[in-house]
């Protein structure tokens, strides 16, 4: 097993200063006796040498680690972008390390903080609420921090994330042209600045259809779950609307439970209901209705959020701040693609 310093010294006799010495290669800066630097070079040969890392990351004002906070780990998205993240970070000998807000401010300030305290390198971030200035810890400034996937309005600083603007437009646009000729967009809270842009983005698709208010509606509710996505279905099966030809989904936790709802009503999906999401999931290979999927690029959003941060952390000039990576739009049934 390779020794430590406090260990090489104790076995062969040398100070610990030696033993640094010999081992940063400054023994003939220091004078450090030929028999001195022989007896510790060939024991470090035999033994190896192990640092302490606590103790060069206290010099250093390094913890090699990174942080990483974002709504629900278990989401699909944001556990691809977990994968990504960990890979980068072991290729570069560094630790990701991961927590859920749950869409809860106070939960997000507390991670921070305990982050900042613990004195993290970097922080990967997508916020539930505005940003805030970082608490520092008494020995250093805040870490560096780089959001991805959504901001809000007055957030500064670099930014990561696909174009949710322009990624409902095609969505959008890609279904009408399909033949839906009315869609229901369902999402969850409208205080999400992504789905804000969703939004704005189909209602821009929509705005040269005739009678667009008539055929075209956005309902939202405050729970990004599988039950809100029941109620916001129960909700329009119940209304004089009923049942769209197009579905747009605001994510896979509505989409499941819209489709449950279905499921519950009418006992099966409607072959010919055409359905929309933001999200990739293999489910929706195997489904019998023409569906149109957003493919976020996942590992190109950790990837540049990765090199942001560690250009941040090394304190090397970064540009520019925001970054908008490109998605796909997937056409189940005919294999259609367009990248945007």
């Amino acid at each position: 097993m390779p020794k430590t310093i406090k260990e090489i010294a104790q076995d062969t006799g040398y100070s610990r200063t030696t033993v640094t010495l010999v081992i940063n290669g400054k023994a003939d800066e220091y004078r450090i006796s030929p028999k001195a630097r022989a007896v510790i070079e060939n024991y470090i040969g035999e033994h190896g040498y192990r640092y302490n890392q606590a103790a060069r990351s206290l010099k250093l004002a390094r913890s090699n680690t990174i942080a990483l906070i974002v709504p629900d780990i278990a989401n699909a998205f944001f556990a691809r972008v977990t994968a990504e993240l960990e890979r980068l970070c072991r290729a570069e000998g560094l630790v990701l390390v991961t927590t859920s807000s749950g869409e809860n401010p106070l939960v997000e300030r507390q991670a921070l903080e305990n982050f900042v305290a613990r004195g993290i390198d970097g922080i990967v971030l997508t916020p539930c609420e505005p940003r805030r200035r970082l608490p520092s810890s008494s020995s250093r400034p805040g870490p560096p921090v780089v959001l991805i996937d959504r901001r809000f309005d007055g957030d500064e600083g670099y930014f990561i994330s696909s174009n949710h603007f322009e990624s409902a437009q095609t969505l959008t646009r890609a279904m009408i042209e399909g033949g839906a000729g009315a869609i229901s967009f369902l999402t969850g809270s409208q205080s999400n600045p992504t789905t804000l842009q969703r939004i704005s983005g189909f209602r821009d698709a929509i705005s040269d259809q005739p009678d667009a208010a008539r055929h075209f509606a956005v309902r939202s509710i405050d729970t990004d779950t599988e039950e809100g996505g029941r109620r916001l279905m129960g909700d329009l099966l119940d209304s004089g609307t009923g049942l769209t030809s197009g579905l747009i989904f605001g994510s896979l936790l509505i989409f499941n439970g819209a489709m449950r709802e279905i499921r519950a009503r009418y006992g099966a999906i409607p072959t010919d209901l055409m359905a929309g999401t933001f999200a990739y999931s293999e489910v929706l290979d195997y489904m019998p209705n023409p569906v149109y999927v957003v493919r976020q690029n996942e590992r190109a959003i950790a990837r540049h959020a990765f090199e942001s941060l560690l250009c941040l952390m090394q304190k090397q000039p970064l540009a520019p701040s925001h970054i908008f990576v490109a998605t796909e739009l997937l056409h189940f049934g005919s294999h259609q693609s367009v990248t945007e």
